[in-house]
C-alpha cells in the first residue's frame, strides 16, 4: 500500500512537470543488453537473432523468469519464447551502445512490443546522460564531429576557445574526460584535450556519459564519450556524400575592437580596432563513401567508410598592433582531413565473434604567410613563408590517429560472457617550416612599447612556441571483460592496461629568441619585473623615457611516458521484479615516466566505489526511480613530464636600450635585471626523485545522482534528475621556494651547494613530504614535509550541482523532439587540471597552485559555470520526401575573473615573492590593487545559436537525398572569451583587458552548407 501510495505521488509531480532531460543508460560499454521476464518459464528458452548478420544466442530463463542477454553487439533482434520447439511469443527490439532493452513475456506471449522508439525505459542502471543513433546525428543540423555530439547532451559546455579540443562534462575540465571508439581509448594522450575522430558516416551510435557510470569505466571525472561504429550486414549497401560550405554564403566575421579601459595609458588603443576579421574567407568541402556486406553470408562481414574534408580559408593572422604584420599578417590555410574507418566482423559461431577495426584521422595544414597592411586595411607580399603541419594542436583543424583494434567475444555458456581486447594507435606530428630561420629572434611589440623615432623591423615571420619537426604519439592497450549470471546476480569484472608514449614532445620559442618592448609610465619608480624589483630609468638610454626591453626563452623539448592500469568488479543484483542494485568497485593505478624513462610520480590503489539504484515503480515500466553514489578519480596527463620532470627553460632578463637594428634587436642593451625565472627553469636538469611529492593521494571526487523518469504514453517521456559532486583531492604543481628556506634555516641546513627549488607535483590542502638535494650532489637528498599552512594553500574546492529536466515525443506520427534544461552551479577554487582564464596549455601543471598568493580569494564561481542552459532539438517530417530539423541553445555566459598585480605594498614586505605579473584576485593600478574575488568580473552575454536543417529525399530516386543545413541562422556572434588580464607589467591598465579574444572571442557567423547524399541496399 505504502508503494502505491508513493508511486502515484512521484506519478503526479511528474504530470505537473513541465520539462525533462537526459535518459539513464543501461551497462556503460561497446555493446548492450537484452534482459526481459517470463511469467510461465518452466520448459521455455529465449532465442535472440540478430536480423542484419543471422547472430543466434540461446537462453535458459531462471527458476524466477528472469533472463538477460550480456555483451550483444548493437543492432536489431528478434527475441522468440519458444516452449517444445515452437515460438509461442515474439518481440522485435533495438539494442543501443551501453543501453539494456527489456523484452519480457506474461503467460507465453509477450507482454509489450519494444522498438527502436525508445518508449520502455531502461531499468538495468542508473547511468545518465544520451545516446545517438546515426539516423539521429544524420537528421540534425550539427557539425560533422564528435565535439558537436557532445554538446547535445545534457550538463555539457564547450570548453575555452583556445584550447585545440574537449568540453566540460558535469562541470570538470576540459581534459578530464574519457574518449572510446570499440571500446579502445583514443583520448588525446599527451594533454587529455579532446580526442581522435572517424568519418562521420561510420557513426553507428555515440553514447555520452555525464554521471553515475559503472566501475567498468574511469579515468574521468568529467564524463565519457562511448563511440560504436557501423559494421557490415547479411546486405550490401554503397553510398556516396558531396558537401560544400561556400564562403559566399558565409556572414561576415565580426571585428574585434580594444574595449574601454579608462586608462590615459591607453588613449591610443581604446575603443579602436584590434583584429579585423570580416575580409576572413572560408570554404569547405568534404567526399565521402562506403561499402559494407557479408563477405561469407552469416559468418564474414566487412564495412569501409572513407571521408576527406577540403577547407581553404584565408584571414588576417596579426593583431594591430604587432609589428610583424606586413610580414605575416595575413594567412592562408589549405586544410585536408582524411579519414577511414574499416570494419571486419568475422561469427565464428553462434557463440564466437572477432572483430577487427582499423581508423585512420590524418588532419594535414598547408599554410602560407603573406603580410597585411592595418594601415590601408589591405593585403600585402609580406615574407612569403610557408609551413605544413600534420596533427599539430592550435595549427591543424583536429589532432588524429591511425588505431587498429583486435576484439574477440565468446558466450562460453549461457551465463559466462567473455571478451578481450588489443589495440595500438599512433599519432604522428609534423612541423615543417619552409623559410625558417633558427636564429632569426622574433620581435614583439606591446600597444604602448614602441619609442618615438624607432622602427621595428621583424623579420622572424613565425611567432609564439614552436612544435618539433617530428614527433609521435602512441598508445597501445589491452582489455578483459566478463560477465557471469549467477541467479539473479550479474556479476561483471574487467583488467586493463594502457602504455602511452609520446616522442620530442613540447615547444621552444621560435628563432629561438623573443625580444619583447614595453613601457612604464613611472621610469624613476620601483617596478617588479618577473619577481626583480628595478628601476627603468636607471639603465639609462631610451629607460629614462620609460622604454625597456625583455630577452625571453622558452623551451621544453621533451619525450614523456606513462602507464596506466585499472581492475573492476560489479554485481548488478535483482533484488525482485522491481528492485535492482548495483555494487561496483574500480582499482586504478598509474605512473608517469620523464624522457629517460624514470618514474617520477606513481600512484596506486585508487579505490573507487561506485552504488546504482533502480526501481520500477509502478511495476509496469512506466515509471523509473534511480539513484547513484559514487567516486571517480583521473590521471596526471603524460604532459606533465615535458616541463615538470624533465629539462625546461623559462627565463626573462630586462634591458634598457638605445636603438634597434635591421632585424629589430635592441643596440645600446644595459641591463637592468639579472637573467630571472620565476619557476627557478634555467635548462638544468631535474632529479625524478624531486619533482613530486612522496606521499601524494589520487586526484578524485565524489558524486551523487537521483532521478525519476516517466513513460507518460507512447507519445511522451519526461523526466528530472539531480547531480552533486564534490572535489576532494587534486594533484597540481608547486613552484614557491620560500617554505623550504624556512624549513632549512630553522633545521640549520646549509644550502650554499643547492641549485634551488624548481617545481613539484603536490596535493594541495595536504601535508606533503618533498626529497630535497640540498647538498647538490643528485645523492643524499633530505626528507622535508611541509604541511598545508607553510605551504600557505588551502583545500582544493569544487562543486558542481545540477537540476536536469528533459521532456521527449519519440519518433511517432512524422516527428521526434526533445528539450533539456539544466539548473547548474560550479564553484571553488580550482577548474581542475586546466586553467581557462588564461588558456593554459600545461594541462596538470597550470600556475594555479604555484605559491599562495596565487589562491588568495580565487574561490568563487568557475569558468565552466552556466547556470542556465536550454537544449532543444527534433526533426519533422512533412511526409516521405520532405523534412525539416532544427537545434537550439539558449545559455547563460562564463562568470568572468579579473587578474592583476599582487598588491606593490605586499610584494615590497616579501624579497623572495615570486612575481607571476597580472595573475593574481586583484585588481587595481599602479600597484595599489584591491581584492577581485575570483568569478566577480561579470559573466559574458548569453549564448543563443539556432540551426536548422531541410531534407528532400525525391521519390523518384530511391536513396538520393538533398540537404540544406543554415548554421547560427540569426547570426548572433555571441562573445565568449575575452582578456581576463587586467595589468600591464608597469601597473596601468593592460589595452586588452575586457576585450574579445582576437580571432576566437566570437561564435562563429552563420552559413550553409549543402549536402547530395545516395544510399542503396541491395
Amino acid at each position: 500500500m505504502k508503494k502505491t501510495v508513493l508511486a502515484h505521488t512521484l506519478s503526479l509531480v511528474f504530470a505537473t512537470g513541465a520539462l525533462v532531460m537526459g535518459d539513464a543508460l543501461a551497462q556503460s560499454n561497446a555493446a548492450g543488453n537484452i534482459y526481459g521476464r517470463v511469467d510461465a518459464p518452466a520448459g521455455t528458452t529465449i532465442l535472440l537473432t540478430n536480423t542484419d548478420t543471422g547472430l543466434k544466442r540461446t537462453l535458459t530463463p531462471g527458476a524466477d523468469g528472469q533472463y538477460t542477454a550480456t555483451a550483444m553487439p548493437i543492432g536489431h533482434y528478434k527475441v522468440e519464447l519458444q516452449k517444445d520447439g515452437q515460438t509461442v511469443g515474439t518481440v522485435e527490439t533495438d539494442v543501443l551502445v551501453g543501453r539494456g532493452v527489456e523484452a519480457s513475456f506474461a503467460n507465453g506471449t509477450q507482454s509489450v512490443q519494444v522498438t527502436g522508439r525508445r518508449v520502455h525505459l531502461d531499468f538495468s542502471s542508473a547511468d545518465n546522460g544520451a545516446t545517438f543513433n546515426a539516423k539521429q546525428l544524420d537528421s540534425l543540423p550539427i557539425a560533422q564531429n564528435l565535439a558537436a555530439i557532445i554538446q547535445l547532451a545534457p550538463n555539457t559546455t564547450r570548453a575555452d576557445p583556445r584550447y585545440a579540443a574537449g568540453a566540460s562534462m558535469g562541470g570538470g575540465g576540459a581534459s578530464e574526460n574519457a574518449y572510446y571508439v570499440n571500446g579502445f581509448p583514443v583520448t588525446n594522450p599527451l594533454t587529455q584535450l579532446g580526442s581522435s575522430d572517424l568519418p562521420f558516416g561510420a557513426i553507428a551510435q555515440t553514447q555520452i556519459l555525464t554521471g553515475g557510470f559503472g566501475a567498468e569505466f574511469g579515468r574521468s571525472v568529467g564524463g565519457v564519450v562511448n563511440v560504436t561504429t557501423r559494421s557490415g550486414t547479411n546486405d550490401w549497401e554503397v553510398g556516396a556524400q558531396f558537401s560544400i560550405e561556400p564562403n559566399s554564403l558565409r556572414a561576415k566575421q565580426r571585428d574585434v575592437y580594444y574595449a574601454h579601459t579608462g586608462d590615459p595609458a591607453n588613449v591610443d588603443t581604446d575603443g579602436k580596432l584590434y583584429a579585423l576579421n570580416h575580409l576572413n574567407t572560408d570554404t569547405t568541402r568534404k567526399y565521402g563513401a562506403y561499402v559494407g556486406g557479408p563477405i561469407i553470408q552469416d559468418k564474414l562481414f566487412m564495412f569501409v567508410a572513407v571521408e576527406q574534408t577540403k577547407q581553404d580559408t584565408g584571414k588576417v593572422g596579426q593583431t594591430s598592433d604587432s609589428v610583424t604584420s606586413v610580414d605575416n599578417g595575413w594567412v592562408t590555410d589549405k586544410n585536408t582531413t582524411t579519414r577511414y574507418l574499416g570494419k571486419f566482423d568475422w561469427n565464428i559461431s553462434d557463440n564466437h565473434r572477432l572483430e577487427w577495426t582499423t581508423i585512420g584521422d590524418k588532419p594535414v595544414t598547408d599554410e602560407t604567410l603573406s603580410g597585411f597592411d592595418y594601415s590601408t586595411l589591405s593585403r600585402v607580399a609580406g615574407s612569403g613563408a610557408t609551413a605544413h603541419y600534420e596533427s599539430i594542436a592550435g595549427q591543424t583543424p583536429t589532432v588524429g590517429a591511425r588505431t587498429n583494434i583486435l576484439k574477440y567475444t565468446g558466450n562460453l555458456t549461457d551465463n559466462l560472457t567473455i571478451s578481450a581486447l588489443y589495440g595500438k594507435s599512433r599519432t604522428n606530428h609534423v612541423s615543417a617550416l619552409g623559410g625558417y630561420d633558427p636564429t632569426m629572434p622574433q620581435i614583439t611589440v606591446t600597444s604602448t612599447g614602441s619609442a618615438p623615432g624607432i622602427t621595428y623591423n621583424s623579420n622572424q615571420p613565425f611567432t609564439g612556441s614552436i612544435a618539433a619537426t617530428n614527433s609521435t604519439d602512441e598508445v597501445t592497450s589491452q582489455r578483459f571483460d566478463l560477465n557471469y549470471q549467477y541467479g539473479k546476480h550479474t556479476i561483471k569484472a574487467g583488467v586493463d592496461n594502457n602504455k602511452l608514449s609520446s616522442f620530442n614532445a613540447g615547444e621552444s620559442t621560435a628563432g629561438g629568441v623573443q625580444w619583447y618592448y614595453d613601457h612604464t609610465t613611472t621610469p624613476n619608480s620601483p617596478i617588479t619585473l618577473n619577481g626583480y624589483s628595478t628601476t627603468v630609468a636607471s639603465g639609462g638610454g631610451l629607460g629614462t623615457q620609460g622604454y625597456y626591453v625583455s630577452k625571453r626563452i622558452f623551451n621544453d623539448l621533451t619525450s614523456a611516458f606513462s602507464d596506466q592500469s585499472a581492475q573492476y568488479v560489479e554485481d548488478s543484483w535483482q533484488v525482485n521484479k522491481d528492485v535492482t542494485l548495483i555494487f561496483g568497485l574500480r582499482d586504478e593505478q598509474y605512473k608517469n615516466k620523464n624522457g629517460l624513462g624514470q618514474t617520477f610520480l606513481k600512484m596506486d590503489n585508487q579505490l573507487n566505489p561506485r552504488f546504482q539504484m533502480v526501481w520500477n515503480a509502478l511495476g509496469d515500466s512506466s515509471l523509473k526511480v534511480f539513484g547513484s553514489a559514487g567516486r571517480y578519480s583521473i590521471q596526471i596527463p603524460t604532459h606533465v613530464a615535458v616541463r615538470g620532470a624533465s629539462v625546461s627553460t623559462l627565463t626573462r632578463q630586462y634591458f634598457t636600450y638605445t636603438g634597434v637594428d635591421a632585424n629589430g634587436v635592441p643596440t645600446g642593451l644595459t641591463a637592468i635585471t639579472p637573467v630571472t625565472s620565476s619557476d627557478n627553469e634555467y635548462g638544468q636538469a631535474k632529479l625524478y626523485q624531486t619533482v613530486a611529492a612522496q606521499n601524494l593521494k589520487p586526484s578524485y571526487q565524489d558524486e551523487a545522482t537521483i532521478g525519476f523518469e516517466k513513460a507518460w504514453s507512447q507519445d511522451l517521456n519526461f523526466g528530472v534528475k539531480a547531480t552533486y559532486r564534490k572535489l576532494q583531492s587534486t594533484i597540481d604543481d608547486y613552484c614557491d621556494q620560500r617554505p623550504f628556506d624556512t624549513w632549512a634555516a630553522e633545521h640549520g641546513v646549509d644550502t650554499s651547494n643547492w641549485g634551488g627549488f624548481m617545481c613539484a607535483s603536490i596535493n594541495p590542502g595536504r601535508t606533503n613530504d618533498f626529497l630535497v638535494d640540498f647538498s647538490g650532489t643528485g645523492k643524499n637528498l633530505t626528507k622535508v614535509s611541509l604541511t598545508a599552512a607553510e605551504m600557505g594553500l588551502s583545500d582544493a574546492k569544487r562543486t558542481y550541482a545540477a537540476l536536469d529536466f528533459f521532456a521527449e515525443h519519440p519518433m511517432r506520427n512524422g516527428w521526434y523532439g526533445r528539450i533539456n534544461y539544466t539548473l547548474s552551479r560550479s564553484r571553488g577554487n580550482t577548474e581542475g587540471q586546466t586553467l581557462s582564464s588564461v588558456a593554459q596549455t600545461d594541462v596538470g601543471a597550470t600556475e594555479t597552485w604555484d605559491h599562495r598568493e596565487i589562491m588568495e580569494n580565487s574561490d568563487g564561481l568557475l569558468p565552466n559555470d552556466r547556470t542556465h542552459q536550454i537544449k532543444a532539438f527534433g526533426v519533422y517530417e512533412f511526409n516521405q520526401q520532405f523534412s525539416v530539423g532544427g537545434n537550439l541553445l539558449i545559455a547563460s555566459g562564463q562568470p568572468e575573473t579579473c587578474l592583476g598585480n599582487y598588491p606593490a605594498d605586499l610584494q615590497a614586505s616579501d624579497p623572495g615573492f615570486p612575481d607571476y605579473g597580472s595573475s593574481y584576485h586583484y585588481c587595481g593600478v599602479n600597484g595599489a590593487n584591491v581584492v577581485a574575488q575570483q568569478g566577480s568580473a561579470g559573466r559574458l552575454p548569453w549564448d543563443v545559436r539556432l540551426d536548422l536543417d531541410f531534407v528532400y529525399k525525391p521519390e523518384q530516386v530511391k536513396g538520393l537525398s538533398f540537404k540544406i543545413d543554415v548554421f547560427n541562422v540569426f547570426n548572433k556572434q555571441t562573445l565568449q572569451q575575452i582578456d581576463q588580464t587586467y595589468n600591464t607589467t608597469s601597473g596601468s591598465i593592460s589595452p586588452t583587458y575586457g576585450t574579445a579574444g582576437a580571432f576566437v572571442g566570437y561564435t562563429a557567423p552563420r552559413s550553409a552548407k549543402f549536402t547530395v547524399e545516395y544510399n542503396h541496399k541491395f
